[in-house]
């Protein structure tokens, strides 16, 4: 029963992880590098200047190409009847968006029939009554309501009447013939259209179980890689400020539990309150001016890789250890409280009282009773608490110079890198989600109550 409970709850994590990185997916197909190469978009067009409109199409199409975005979205797609009788039309790409629409509003036989008079006229010539005339027509298939619409038919057929005879007859016979038309009703009937697993969705997804996590817009280097080195110092700094955080919060919160009314523990416990009430940032300044007053300096540079065998070291830089001591100040007063205070409520327990009863000290069943029930609830504000260290390890990273996740959040937002970006919003929270599911398997196995339930 034990292992199929925690089966069940690796599923749930792995749909959860599924859903979170789709959703990922789905945001960062409103980016605007999603669809063009970087500095396309821009107002000023500083990458690619006055370049014609031909050679702009022709460089979004080669970025489409090489990046696999010319590609399906998904595995399949929701669209109308009329729209896949289009879509089976060949024609060429200058005149698929208002052929598709002729098909929507008037019908597949005359819509073609149309096409196939307007090809004949395009083989005899004609360069410039052509350009004019495609031109009314994609106005045509802009149209919105049906009163634009009818003007809108009127200047096609003046502007095919600029034809010469022989083929503005025909043509124009046929355009008076689509227009009459309608389309039949299930026409406008939705169907899904399976398009493989040749997709943009899918090629995403088996590249970020590979590890890869795109290319740096930037510095064209490998997000993963830029993130794997950025990481080992925001975990270096998140696990020291933890450790520390949590040998202080535990043994002051048992301090304050057992001598509730000393001294020190109502200074103790007021200096919390005033400290988590300071916003994170100026702790960090206060306490980089504080180092540089004293003569310190942190201008070592810093690299953080476990494969090193030199790692150790980097764990002595100033920078890393005043970080951690800051991070450390943002987290004790909250852990120390919390547990001071799930501490207090075991003590008021029966069992508590009982054991006092019986002859144990007070300091004995507080450790040996209290301490391991008041554990089980810490166990959530210290899952709370990791998971707020991202935006206190951004702060101490910007403030301290550290080259980590937070600085370079905080880079490829500043630079418009998207790639880098959506890999570091799709880690946090994996991470996140990653926390929670230890959170649950931790009180499922700690606690007795969730064991038999």
């Amino acid at each position: 029963m034990a292992f199929l409970n925690v089966f069940l709850r690796f599923l749930k994590f792995a749909f959860s992880l599924w859903l979170t990185a789709s959703v990922v997916f789905m945001l960062s197909r409103f980016l605007p590098s999603a669809n063009t190469p970087k500095g396309m978009a821009e107002a000023d067009v500083s990458i690619y200047g006055a370049t014609g409109a031909a050679t702009l199409k022709s460089v979004r199409s080669d970025y489409l190409t090489r990046a696999g975005l010319n590609k399906p979205l998904f595995y399949f797609e929701v669209l109308l009847v009329g729209e896949k009788l289009a879509h089976q039309l060949k024609t060429a790409p200058v005149d698929k968006p208002w052929l598709e629409k002729a098909v929507l509003w008037h019908g597949s036989i005359p819509a073609e029939n149309f096409y196939s008079t307007w090809q004949q006229g395009l083989s005899k010539g004609f360069e410039t009554e052509r350009k004019k005339l495609l031109q009314k027509l994609q106005s045509w298939s802009l149209g919105q309501s049906l009163e634009e619409r009818k003007a809108l038919e009127e200047e096609v057929t003046k502007s095919i009447t600029t034809f010469p005879l022989s083929s503005s007859t025909q043509l124009l016979q046929s355009w008076k013939t689509l227009t009459s038309s309608s389309a039949p009703f299930y026409y406008y009937l939705p169907i899904i259209k399976w398009q493989g697993s040749d997709n943009i969705y899918h090629h995403w997804m088996v590249q970020i179980l590979k590890g890869n996590l795109g290319i740096s817009t930037q510095d064209y280097e490998p997000v993963s890689l830029k993130i794997k080195e950025a990481a080992g110092i925001s975990m270096a700094l998140a696990c020291l400020g933890l450790a520390l955080a949590m040998i202080v919060s535990y043994s002051a919160g048992m301090y304050f539990t057992e001598k509730p009314f000393s001294a020190f523990t109502f200074v103790f416990r007021q200096f919390l309150y005033v400290l988590d009430s300071i916003p994170a940032f100026l702790i960090a300044l206060s306490l980089l001016g504080l180092f540089l007053l004293m003569g310190g300096a942190v201008l070592s540079p810093l690299s953080f890789d476990l494969e090193e065998e030199n790692w150790l070291s980097s764990l002595t830089n100033p920078s890393l250890l005043l970080g951690s001591l800051c991070v450390s100040l943002l987290i004790i007063p909250h852990l120390t409280l919390q547990f001071h205070r799930s501490l207090a409520d075991q003590t008021q327990q029966l069992y508590q009282r009982t054991g006092l009863a019986k002859g144990l000290t007070f300091k004995k069943t507080l450790r040996k009773h209290a301490l391991p029930n008041a554990l089980l609830p810490s166990i959530t504000v210290l899952s709370e608490v990791i998971i707020g260290l991202m935006a206190g390890v951004l702060v101490v990273e910007i403030t301290f110079s550290l080259p980590g996740i937070g600085s370079l959040l905080t880079r490829s937002i500043l630079a418009a890198d998207y790639p880098v970006m959506v890999a570091l919003t799709l880690v946090f929270l994996i991470f996140r989600l990653f926390i929670v599911w230890i959170t649950e398997l931790a009180y499922a196995l700690l606690d007795p109550r969730m064991k038999n339930n």
